[in-house]
């Protein structure tokens, strides 16, 4: 039998002085560490539950999980669907009907809080806007394809992009029509007149591509005329391609790898590209416009005058892009997808522009079109140009109503939590809406008035979408130029229902398949 001595100094050989010295310092140095981070973390659970004590917080219900702590159910799930293309928005409000306008879930090992409730919605995104922000989250969902801006990041990055955005889409830069105006006629010119079928999405998209970049860039694309630029189409191509890509990075969060997609990067340098392309240009003819002596402020000289970093310059722009380009072009085409299912309302709302005259065609005319407004209000409702939007929580905090049996308790929310929020689903509540939500039908805001936080198609709080104001123009005024053209509308399309697109925006997989007749 081997002595323990002999096995003790194999293990614990002799070692010198200064060795020993060290590696005690080392241990007590760890041992000092547990003991804090325990202490640590004791007194934040104490904390903890002093303030679920002290505001009556209760959890909100959720789904019964197979696997509690990873939610590997909800990634199976997840990954299924992102292959199926099944509807997420839908997805979404099956979800609510069944577990409440509030309840919670782990998912992918984080917690995530899902509500429509409004009270919850007042708070997450303006009452308590400083305890929850987007960067941790949307920095990894779009950053490879938009990068650092507006849309991406939080605190005094996010408030200085706002600031030096807004000007560029204040009431005077967007209340005169004529610039836009060209696009929309060289819309219209590609539109046929003899009620062949046309699919209005492709020219929608060309549209808003050809209007960004002139309102962004000051020079157009010109992707609606006979000599567009060469690289436009690829641009656009990549576009919705790289969107569907960011779609299911946020369905599959860090499981995303999953999933690997070489076309989405590759889309993502070909919008690089473009931009940088463009960004270019743009500053090249910046000294030709300030001899012209215009008032009209274009973004890319605004962003030249704080830096020359083609690369923030490009990323900035992108932020800025995607809504702008995405609020219009999907819009639009779920507007005229509605309308040529309805063709009494379509008559309606051509009786109503054609009566106002030309004066109806201008910035506060469109705004006194009150059918008009209804018809766009009632897609904004039913087809959100974004579905859902999620916020994390940056610290401890309190949601007021949602937890408890009875959903009417406040809710204590951990530092790291997702708030996930289904606009889709929040425009169907029947007790706000009406028993049929459900269905298109514009004439219930003739009476209609939804209580604050019910209604919020371009998200609201100090993050409400900047060129809200730019995009509802550019809706109306294009609507209302097509319904003053053509008489009569037919829709062209067999399959009735809205069929969703999995994309980061409500795109109708069908597009909008028409027969237009002057």
């Amino acid at each position: 039998m081997i002595p323990l001595s002999t096995v003790n100094a194999f293990i614990w050989p002799e070692l010198g002085p200064k060795t020993t010295t060290t590696i005690q310092l080392f241990v007590l140095t760890l041992l000092g560490f547990v003991f804090l981070s325990l202490v640590k973390a004791i007194n934040l659970q104490w904390r903890r539950q002093k303030i679920i004590r002290d505001h009556g917080c209760q959890n909100p219900p959720g789904p019964s999980q197979l696997d509690p702590f990873f939610g590997l159910k909800t990634l199976i799930h997840a990954l299924f669907s992102s292959y199926r293309q099944r509807p997420k928005n839908a997805s979404f409000k099956d979800q609510f009907d069944k577990f409440g306008r509030t309840f919670q879930s782990r998912v992918y090992g984080m917690t995530k809080l899902f509500t429509i409730e409004p009270k919850n919605l007042q708070s997450i995104f303006s009452a308590d806007f400083d305890s929850w922000g987007v960067q941790p989250l949307r920095l990894f969902y779009f950053g490879p394809f938009v990068g650092k801006g507006i849309m991406t990041t939080d605190a005094a990055f996010w408030a200085q992009s706002r600031a030096l955005m807004k000007p560029t889409f204040a009431r005077s830069q967007i209340a005169d029509l004529s610039a836009y105006d060209i696009h929309v006629e060289r819309l219209i010119e590609l539109i046929p007149k003899d009620g062949s079928v046309i699919d209005l999405q492709p020219l929608f998209a060309r549209l808003a591509l050809d209007s960004s970049t002139a309102f962004l860039f000051g020079n157009s694309t010109a992707s609606l005329t006979a000599s567009p630029a060469v690289d436009a189409k690829a641009f656009l191509q990549a576009y919705n391609y790289g969107q569907a890509g960011i779609g299911k990075r946020m369905q599959l969060s860090q499981w995303n790898i999953l999933t690997q997609d070489k076309r989405f990067w590759r889309s993502c340098v070909i919008a690089h590209e473009f931009v940088e392309k463009c960004v270019k240009e743009a500053l090249n003819s910046k000294e030709r416009r300030h001899e012209k002596g215009t008032d009209k402020l274009v973004l890319v000289h605004e962003l030249a005058k704080q830096t020359d970093d083609l690369e923030d310059i490009r990323n900035q722009l992108l932020n800025v892009f995607m809504p702008a380009h995405d609020a219009t072009s999907v819009a639009l085409t779920n507007i005229l997808f509605h309308l040529c299912r309805h063709p009494k309302v379509y008559a309606r709302l051509r009786q109503e522009v054609v009566s106002g005259g030309e004066e109806a065609l201008t910035f506060e005319g469109l705004k006194r079109l009150r059918y008009l407004q209804h018809v766009m209000s009632e897609t904004f409702r039913l087809n959100p140009a974004i579905g859902q939007m999620n916020r994390i929580s940056l610290r401890d905090t309190i949601l007021p109503t949602g937890g408890g049996p009875n959903g009417t308790s406040p809710i204590f929310v951990k530092k790291g939590t997702i708030a996930v929020t289904s606009f889709y689903a929040l425009h169907r509540l029947e007790h706000i809406y009406g028993t049929d939500a459900h269905i298109f039908r514009p004439e219930r805001w003739e009476t209609l008035r939804p209580p604050p936080w019910s209604y919020l198609p371009f998200g609201g709080g100090p993050r409400i979408c900047i060129g809200q104001q730019l995009a509802l123009t550019e809706v109306a005024y294009t609507l209302a130029k097509i319904v003053q053209r053509f008489p009569r509308i037919e829709n062209a399309d067999p399959v009735l229902e809205f069929v969703e697109q999995w994309k980061l925006t409500t795109d109708s997989k069908n597009g909008a398949k028409v027969r237009l007749y002057q």
